[in-house]
């Protein structure tokens, strides 16, 4: 206790030292606001690379950003009694009495706010002329748009171009068009991973459901448009999400990210480098510089790769505290894991033979521990040729950033022979120019034998924020703001790069549409935290947090501007906090960046199937593709299944015929829990009794079991099933 004590007296003393800095930086940004008028930040957001004209309206709209959330036109009334029973039941299931209290209180809370808000008319956040010109935009074939490789910049291509440029990235990697079908590759995918599992002893069908994919999809490939180099040329991603792998990829990553993170080079994010940055002392004559690893991931050999993996697995001596699985069924579930097919725009099929892809989520840990192993052989030995010339080597991904004691004439003989021990891996080198170098979001400047450091940007960064009138809770974009002011203060090492920085971000948030007198308030209040938390550094351990705010369960739900503020405020009472779930936006409106999707292929669907002699209709939810769940009913209509509510209808209903080909998409859901509710929510309001009705609907249970109040609102749920439903279809 005497130590801590003796560590607040001094943070004490500490403190009213930085407060009177504070008191004098204070004075500096007021004479600042009167010597220094707003300076216009405003930059270019919007490149239109196509031959579509575009007007001064459209891009104004798309110089919002494409994370521009659009405000609900209806109040998502589904959506919430969804997210409240998938997060009661989760506490119900927990078994013990504190639980199952809490989950009645929530369904009583949110219900009660329900009950008076549904019907609340919602402000758009869009004019009638915004949203004409947004699904213009939307029904236009000939463009496609796409974010920016970095800056959030928008980009505007025609489509025959981005696809020659999406032709272009793959003649560059190791890929070959498929002749296989798509079918017979998800299925051979599949049963690879299921025949794995089988052979590691997990037999169990639930077992294995939390490593495969319900309806597995293929990857897809994107382009992100190097706005900053000639002639505009793409950066190849893969969206791996419902691949096959997608499950067991994110398990493996787990297991593997460790083995990453233990390399010496490895930096965390920018703070982590910042603080290995603040311990290196620099001789005279040192020179800083950086290499960037030219296409680092589709050039990682694959193979060697898989050897490195093997061996460090073998030697990990925490690997048994991460999983049960022994190395050799790793190494076979990675063989699985890293074979890639993906789709293009244009829905050509290709596999990758050689490399790892951008965007799967195991190619991180992979390629990270194949540079480890290329820096531990080639760089750190201690008897290498250059091993007294390198003060300080450190790398993020596909950047490194390292002191060099010696000429530049040494350097480039070094970045030489590196460019020669392996072929596909090959280094550019950059260095300072007038002491001054910079490297991820850093700016990095050489004085008195250490490095200074500031906020560094690119020229084609946009200053483009989540703007103000987005669909987001307000201190979700006042958060943007504070953690932008925390790196300032936690990058900045020169005072007037700090003060530069924060009168930066003032213009910039000010130019995205906040209140200046907020942003002001913001800047203004976070020097005295700041200030503190820099205090505190080194004996935060040791010092109680109050008030903490981590909540162990969470409603996730639509943000509704002027209801979920309230909501909010209510569950935190009960130990329960609220994250918006993420809706519609500019680039879910605009950005079609993979092959569509055919009605027979969707997945992750609530429909609805109609008699087509007398109209009742049967619902449902699948995580299948659809086709594949139609089948099955037919199937089980041919079997003459009489738990198939289909058959039980034309078993009693002679003559009667089923429009297979009618059916409709009531609702989508990703989630098999939250599926599971809203099937039996439209159930429910189609046959409200709490007997089945064969009269009114083809199901031969109600499904989910659900709290009887949300019958209240089964008017509304039938009105949503109506506006799905084809007109003149009877419901």
């Amino acid at each position: 206790m005497k130590s801590l004590g003796k560590k607040v007296s001094e943070v004490k003393k500490r403190l009213k030292r930085k407060f009177k800095w504070l008191k004098e930086e204070r004075e500096k940004i007021q004479k600042m606001k009167v010597e220094n008028p707003r300076i216009n930040v405003k930059k270019k957001v919007v490149y239109n690379n196509s031959s579509k004209q575009l007007s001064d309206e459209q891009i104004e709209l798309l110089s919002m950003g494409l994370n521009f959330g659009v405000a609900p036109r209806r109040f998502p009334l589904v959506e919430y009694v969804t997210a409240t029973e998938v997060l009661c039941q989760r506490l119900e299931e927990m078994g013990d009495s504190e639980s199952v209290e809490k989950a009645r209180a929530i369904r009583s809370e949110v219900f009660i706010q329900l009950k008076r808000s549904h019907k609340m008319v919602l402000r758009s956040n869009l004019t009638d002329r915004q949203r004409k010109i947004l699904n213009d935009l939307k029904a236009d074939d000939s463009i496609v748009i796409c974010p920016a490789d970095k800056g959030k910049a928008v980009v505007v291509e025609d489509r025959d171009t981005y696809i020659a440029k999406t032709i272009d990235q793959i003649h560059e990697g190791d890929y070959v068009v498929t002749e296989r079908s798509e079918k017979a590759i998800l299925r051979s995918l599949h049963r690879k991973i299921v025949d794995q599992l089988v052979d590691m002893g997990i037999k169990d069908f639930k077992e294995q459901r939390q490593l495969t994919v319900t309806g597995p999809v293929l990857a897809s490939m994107a382009l992100l448009i190097k706005v900053h180099k000639k002639n505009f040329p793409g950066r190849a991603y893969v969206s791996q999400i419902d691949d096959p792998s997608y499950k067991l990829c994110k398990e493996l990553t787990e297991i593997l990210n460790p083995i990453d993170e233990k390399g010496e080079s490895f930096i965390r994010d920018t703070y982590h480098f910042k603080e290995m940055l603040d311990a290196v002392k620099i001789e005279e004559g040192c020179i800083i510089g950086t290499l960037d690893i030219i296409g680092m991931f589709p050039n990682v050999p694959v193979q060697k790769t898989l050897e490195v993996v093997r061996e460090k697995l073998e030697t990990d001596d925490s690997l048994k505290s991460r999983t049960k699985w022994e190395v050799k069924d790793i190494m076979k579930l990675l063989e699985i894991s890293v074979e890639t097919y993906f789709k293009t725009i244009d829905g050509k099929i290709y596999f990758q033979r050689d490399g790892l892809p951008i965007g799967k989520s195991i190619s991180k840990p992979l390629a990270g521990i194949y540079m480890h192993w290329f820096e531990e052989t080639h760089i750190f030995k201690e008897d290498g040729e250059f091993s007294n010339n390198i003060v300080f080597w450190k790398r993020q991904m596909d950047d490194i950033f390292f002191v060099w004691k010696g000429s530049k004439e040494e350097l480039e003989l070094f970045v030489w022979k590196l460019n020669g021990i392996e072929n596909r891996i090959q280094f550019t080198l950059q260095v300072e120019e007038g002491g001054f170098l910079p490297f991820l979001d850093v700016g990095i400047t050489k004085l008195n034998g250490s490095m200074v450091t500031k906020i560094y940007r690119k020229p084609t960064h946009t200053q483009q924020y989540i703007h103000w009138n987005s669909n987001h809770p307000k201190n979700m974009l006042l958060g943007v703001l504070k953690g932008l002011i925390h790196r300032a203060h936690m990058l900045c090492d020169l005072k007037e790069d700090l003060l530069e920085e924060l009168d930066l971000l003032k213009n910039v948030f000010i130019s995205n549409g906040y209140p200046e007198k907020l942003v002001s308030k913001t800047i203004t209040e976070s020097w005295p935290r700041e200030t503190l938390k820099a205090v505190l550094k080194g004996v935060q351990q040791d010092v109680e947090v109050e008030n903490p705010k981590d909540y162990f369960e969470v409603l996730h739900a639509p943000y509704v501007k002027g209801f979920s503020e309230g909501l909010q405020r209510r569950l935190r009472r009960l130990g329960i906090g609220f994250v918006p779930k993420k809706k519609e936006t500019f680039y879910t409106n605009l950005c079609r960046l993979k092959c569509r999707v055919s009605f027979e292929e969707r997945k992750d669907v609530i429909y609805s199937i109609p008699c087509k002699t007398c109209g009742i209709r049967y619902i449902g939810e699948t995580g299948q593709h659809f086709c594949d769940r139609r089948s099955q009913h037919q199937r089980d209509v041919r079997n003459r299944k009489k738990t198939n509510g289909f058959y039980a209808h034309l078993d009693k209903n002679e003559g009667h015929e089923l429009d297979w080909e009618n059916a409709s998409f009531i609702d989508s859901e990703r989630f098999w829990k939250g599926r599971k509710v809203k099937e039996s929510l439209y159930i429910s309001a189609q046959n409200p009794s709490k007997v089945v009705d064969a009269k009114v609907i083809l199901n031969l249970e109600k499904g989910l079991e659900l709290d009887p109040m949300w019958g209240f609102f089964n008017e509304q749920f039938r009105r949503t099933m109506e506006e799905k439903i084809p007109m003149g279809a009877k419901l």
